[in-house]
């Protein structure tokens, strides 16, 4: 009983500190989607942005993507994925 309550207290007293150490920034991911059509004889390049909660989300949407062809009048398009960091509003 006491070896529970030892392995217990512990547990609390790291999880404790993990959540000390946690800082007001949070990782998001941002989809980056670009897209070249040709205008008067040249290429224009179109980009968007897309927002995620998290890198895998984004992954998950651009393996989606990659497999649909471009929105015309696009003739070709990419997509990639960049980690975010915002940072929490404090109160």
């Amino acid at each position: 009983m006491k070896r529970t309550r030892f392995i217990i207290a512990l547990a609390l007293l790291l999880t404790a500190q993990t959540a000390a150490k946690a800082d007001s920034h949070i990782m998001n991911a941002t989809a980056h989607v670009v897209s070249l059509t040709f205008v008067n004889g040249g290429i224009d390049e179109r980009r968007e942005q897309k927002p995620f909660d998290t890198y895998a989300l984004c992954l998950a949407w651009k393996h989606q993507k990659e497999f649909l062809p471009p929105h015309p009048p696009a003739f070709v398009s990419f997509v990639y994925c960049e980690q975010t960091e915002a940072a929490l509003a404090s109160s």
